[in-house]
């Protein structure tokens, strides 16, 4: 059976928690940071529950992190937490029964924007981090900088409660804000995962920052999924997380 335990970490916004589930045995263990969705505004770590058990019956280790939610904590907050736990792993990750380097990423919907950008945006704060190897971003927002080119729907309320203000107000900040502005040579591979009917973010979003990475010679997949939403089926998040799992394997596992 999994291994459930329950630490904190230092981020700028202050002590926040990780649930951290590893397999049986001594390890040390490959790891995957699990990036709950919720719009930016809500979740927690538990809605990360039964990705932990799936990543745990197949040999890894993973961390659940809580993140700073908007509107009460703006963009870069959440980002700034993300990379705090990735700096965190490189200060305790041994006796937690990590193997060093051996990290990816796995973010769905907000979850999946943030796994992109605590993965490929610059360090903040000023202090380096060990990179994930791996990054997986499922249905997530890539590319805020010019909203008006297509439809946001939903998710432009939460956007806007995200950034703290509409994107006229500060377009330089919605790019920043955009893992598709940080896209360059050298990244990790990323696998990103859409369905082609999602209603909420578009799947051009997924099209776009695949293109974008390509062009940059970085490894990078993509799979769409006909008549899925954004609400996966049961069929459909199965073979996601097959998916997610294989590309983990073998480029950080």
């Amino acid at each position: 059976m999994a291994r459930h335990s329950t630490f904190s970490f230092n981020s700028p916004g202050g002590s926040l928690a990780f649930e951290w589930v590893t397999p049986e045995g001594s390890g040390p263990f490959p790891v995957v940071v699990l990036i709950h969705g919720g719009g930016w505004i809500s979740g927690d770590r538990t809605m990360m529950a039964a990705e932990a058990e799936f990543w745990a019956e197949n040999g890894w280790a993973s961390a659940s992190v809580e993140y700073r939610l908007a509107p009460l904590y703006l963009y870069p907050a959440a980002i700034e937490d993300l990379q705090a736990f990735f700096r965190h792993l490189d200060s305790h990750g041994a006796e937690l029964g990590a193997k060093p380097g051996h990290i990816a990423t796995f973010g769905h919907s907000a979850g999946g924007h943030l796994s992109l950008m605590a993965s490929l945006s610059p360090a903040l704060n000023g202090e380096e981090f060990t990179r994930p190897r791996a990054t997986v971003n499922v249905c997530g927002i890539t590319d805020l900088r010019n909203p008006d080119d297509t439809h946001y729907d939903i998710s432009l309320s939460f956007l806007e409660q995200f950034m703290g203000g509409t994107h006229s107000e500060a377009p330089e900040r919605w790019a920043e804000a955009s893992p598709i502005s940080h896209v360059r040579e050298g990244l990790a591979p990323v696998l990103n995962l859409h369905g082609q009917d999602d209603e909420i973010v578009p799947v051009d979003q997924a099209r776009r920052i695949h293109q974008a990475l390509q062009g940059a010679g970085v490894t990078s997949e993509l799979i769409e999924y006909p008549r899925e939403y954004h609400a996966f089926s049961l069929e459909a998040w199965t073979d996601i997380r097959a998916r997610a799992l294989a590309f983990a394997n073998t480029h950080a596992g």
